[in-house]
């Protein structure tokens, strides 16, 4: 499915993985990103502007 907001764009990356409301989604996604270079997985962070 293709979707018209490419999340790839850093507006949308932002929007994404930047508000408080997603804050599981980021935590999720860093963990996917960074796993296998991490001691241990990734369970809360600080979002700041």
């Amino acid at each position: 499915m293709h979707h018209p907001i490419d999340p790839k764009v850093d507006c949308v990356f932002k929007a994404l993985l930047g508000a408080e409301s997603n804050r599981d989604l980021l935590i999720h996604f860093l963990n996917a990103v960074l796993g296998a270079d991490l001691p241990r997985p990734i369970v809360a962070v600080a979002i700041q502007n």
